[in-house]
């Protein structure tokens, strides 16, 4: 299972309410696929998958979502690829995607589509026919309008999410961000209650942030305790320290910088050498987009620059792990460090922080260091919060993140805890779905 994400949130939202999970398959043929959904059980849950041939996930899925939409919603202007015939290809699936879901709905059905991959999929139903319930929700950051208005279809596009009756994002600075491009870019309303009206139609922006399934974590935590050391086989030296970072392997998560801010670290404290391990897990994402290429090669290059550096015959100060691992192996991963190093450029909300401090335990907790540009910060306001830009400030509050005091960071650990399990999974998906039904004004398909 890929760490953090959408995913881990969703899986346990579908669980419990039951329905159907529409989406591709993640593979390509050679040939056009039909815009009839396969459907198979599991469990309480039907899974429904269509098919994209090569050019298709080539242009609609590494072209337009991955080199124009994501670095434009992360806001990184300069890797932004323009392109009109991806864009073609985007709309095109939106409306396969749109096909088969139509395809399968029944009156009464609420639909919930998921992220910037499927912005259209909303308006293609409406033009289909569908009057039932739509929402949308967000799990990237909606960035400033400056920035959204790179995007030749940023009108098209928010036209597109105006024919959701609910749409959602993490936190209060993407929701004005959200609104400042809509009065920008169309010009239309907001009332008291959120809701915004353009050309007779009316949708609900609002937050909702994203939880996990916390007591998994804590579970596992303590059943899979020590896991990190055997995995990395270090020694059992009680003092040696750990910190962890656990990302896709993505340029938006700062792996570099975090790197070179461990390594400022051992340079301004070298009583540190041999003392304390790095280790960065880094599940492969996206493998055949350029950008992503370069950032492992990056990554790789600081890796063995730093150990070539400080490693002698008995530590090696970076263990690098470029390989995905099951929640549970995950759980005793965060339980085992002394710091959990989650320093994004710039994330929607980076659900790792919230694995990590699930998976503490209450006698020894570990800290938590959080980028400011994460989701996550806004509410995660007793982790030591970082500009991971600033390689000197993040290499020295990791440095008192190691020393800490016990009752410390047992004060921090008990406050982010609690707000970890009362902004949960479930409570998310409840507040969305009872949103959506409140907000749908349009009677349902007869």
């Amino acid at each position: 299972m890929p760490v953090g994400g959408l995913v881990s949130a969703v899986k346990p939202t579908m669980e419990r309410y039951g329905g159907i999970w529409l989406g591709w398959t993640g593979s390509s043929t050679q040939r056009r696929g039909t815009h009839e959904p396969t459907i198979s059980d599991l469990g309480a849950v039907q899974l429904a998958t269509i098919d994209l041939a090569e050019d298709e996930a080539s242009m609609y899925y590494t072209g337009y979502s991955n080199r124009t939409l994501w670095p434009l919603l992360h806001s990184f202007p300069g890797r932004v690829v323009i392109r009109h015939d991806t864009y073609r290809f985007y709309r095109r699936i939106n409306k396969r995607f749109a096909d088969a879901l139509f395809s399968i709905l029944k009156p009464g059905d609420q639909v919930w589509i998921h992220d910037f991959h499927l912005f259209h999929v909303g308006l293609e139903l409406r033009q289909l026919g569908w009057t039932g319930s739509i929402g949308f929700f967000l799990h990237v950051p909606f960035p400033a309008h400056d920035i959204f208005s790179i995007l030749p279809w940023a009108k098209e596009t928010l036209e597109a999410l105006l024919h959701y009756d609910l749409v959602g994002v993490h936190t209060e600075r993407y929701l004005r961000n959200l609104h400042d491009t809509l009065d920008w870019e169309l010009g239309g309303s907001l009332d008291s209650r959120g809701v915004y009206s353009y050309k007779g139609r009316s949708s609900k922006l609002g937050v909702y942030s994203i939880g996990i399934e916390p007591s998994i974590f804590q579970r596992e935590s303590s059943r899979m305790g020590q896991r990190l050391t055997e995995e990395i086989s270090l020694s059992e030296d009680p003092n040696h320290r750990l910190i962890i970072g656990v990302d896709r392997l993505d340029y938006s998560k700062g792996i570099p910088h975090r790197l070179r801010a461990f390594e400022r670290m051992l340079e301004h404290h070298s009583h540190l050498r041999g003392k304390v391990t790095y280790v960065q897990i880094s599940s492969p994402s996206r493998t055949r987009v350029p950008e992503y290429i370069q950032e492992k090669e990056h990554v790789e290059r600081l890796v063995g620059q730093i150990n070539g550096r400080f490693s002698d015959a008995n530590w090696v100060p970076v263990r690098y792990l470029y390989r995905s691992y099951p929640q549970n192996e995950l759980a005793g991963f965060y339980h085992d460090a002394d710091v959990g190093m989650v320093t994004p450029l710039r994330d929607g909300m980076n659900l790792v922080a919230k694995e990590f401090i699930a998976a503490q335990g209450q006698e020894n907790p570990g800290v938590l260091v959080l980028s400011q540009f994460s989701g996550a910060a806004s509410s995660m306001l007793d982790a030591v919060i970082v500009n991971p830009y600033d390689i000197d400030g993040t290499a020295e509050a990791t440095y008192r993140a190691l020393r800490m005091p016990l009752a410390e960071r047992q004060a921090s650990n008990k406050t982010l805890m609690e707000g970890v399990f009362q902004n949960d999974a479930s409570a998310w998906s409840a507040s969305f779905l009872n949103d959506l039904k409140l907000y749908s004004t349009r009677a349902y398909v007869s």
